[in-house]
């Protein structure tokens, strides 16, 4: 079968790129036939608070794709809806996240469906954004309109679909987890924990949980340093706090948030994207992932952290308690509680949870295949 992406693609950096690069891989595999209509832009400047839009990518996540697509240009658009039309593929799966890219999804689908048989599929991140953006509600509604099929990767996900897009209730809804992100080069040995943190600069005994991902307000970082006094004062120079990732906006907040803690001996801030051939190393470096955020639907990082069988602490929102199981795999926490976070983390050392929790995400994360997103996507694309 023919099928078509339209999201960004390498030089273009983060989650979303990668996820399309696994989900090409997959879908390739079944012997289906990609084309992918990427970004040839992604922000403009002004609106991108990170360090840089554009990042090395590892070959192994790569796929062909053909940059055109510019979110504020709507000669882009027309472009990359011809590039479509000539693809001439069964379905085009777009992945919707924020509002910032609805009017350009609306008008490349919009000219799709009236010039050919193309069926769209929209793969739901966020319905409802994190932060405000103006008439996020409104725009996002008209992209999805034009879909005729939706893959929510969430219960919450879901439900904010037909919040927002009550109509949707009528067409094809298929609930599909976030699958597991896995950055190893096919075929490589992982690394011991030992080699990891070697490569890292990390100390060889000492307990490490790791906060990785973008770093915006809604994500709680906050909350996590603030966690860090109460164990520092459990563990000592036994416990280090990792914090991994682009800041969006100001670095010296954190610093000087950090600084106040009184624990910045053992909070190390690394700021900044991590290439792929890295990432690989932190996860398999911890003991632990902590996720404090504030809101969320779902969560990518958590899934980074089930391929590598690490168990994850997390907060009580959104579609998260769907994929952490407080007690099983993790913790949940209430939102924004520094103490219960820090109580969280302390419970997972002490009563020595790690055999256990690890076992237990090893087998949960099954679920989480790949194969069954490119299902969801071959039965939307119709026969």
């Amino acid at each position: 079968m023919k099928l078509a992406f339209l999201g960004p693609a390498p030089p273009l950096r983060g989650g979303i790129v990668t996820y399309f690069g696994l989900l090409a891989r997959s879908l390739t595999a079944r012997g289906h036939d990609v084309f992918w209509a990427s970004f040839r832009r992604q922000y403009p400047p002004f609106l991108f608070p990170g360090s840089a839009q554009e990042g090395e990518t590892a070959a192994w996540l790569d796929h062909p794709n053909l940059p055109r697509f510019v979110p504020w240009s709507p000669l882009s658009w027309w472009r990359t809806s011809r590039d479509l039309e000539k693809a001439a593929p069964r379905a085009v799966v777009i992945k919707y996240w924020l509002p910032f890219f609805a009017p350009g999804f609306w008008a490349v689908t919009w000219l799709l469906r009236r010039r050919t048989g193309v069926r769209v599929i929209y793969l739901l991140d966020n319905v409802i954004p994190h932060e405000k953006y103006p008439l996020s509600r409104f725009l996002t509604r008209q992209a999805l309109r034009q879909g005729h099929g939706f893959i929510a990767q969430s219960a919450q996900v879901r439900r904010d679909l037909l919040s927002v897009l009550p109509e949707a209730a009528s067409l094809p809804v298929v609930e599909i987890p976030h699958p597991v992100y896995d950055f190893g080069a096919p075929g490589r040995p992982l690394p011991t924990r030992a080699e990891a943190r070697a490569r890292l600069d990390l100390p060889a005994q000492a307990r490490l949980v790791l906060f990785f991902g973008f770093i915006k307000p809604y994500k709680g970082v906050a909350h996590l340093i603030d966690a860090a006094p109460r164990l520092k004062e459990r563990y000592g120079d036994q416990m280090r706090v990792l914090i991994v990732g682009d800041i969006y906006g100001e670095k010296q907040p954190y610093l000087d948030h950090i600084e106040r803690s009184g624990a910045g001996d053992i909070i190390r801030l690394v700021d900044g994207f991590v290439p792929d051939e890295l990432v690989e190393s932190y996860f398999v470096a911890a003991d632990l992932v902590v996720l404090p955020y504030v809101s969320a639907t779902q969560s990518g990082i958590v899934q980074i952290a089930y391929n590598y069988d690490r168990p994850v602490v997390t907060t009580d929102v959104g579609g998260l308690p769907e994929v952490v199981q407080d007690g099983r795999t993790g913790f949940l926490v209430p939102p924004g509680d520094a103490a219960a976070l820090a109580a969280a983390i302390t419970r997972f050392f002490d009563e020595d949870h790690a055999a256990a929790f690890a076992a237990a995400v090893a087998q949960e994360k099954r679920k989480y295949s790949w194969e069954r997103m490119a299902t969801a996507v071959e039965e939307l694309a119709g026969p």
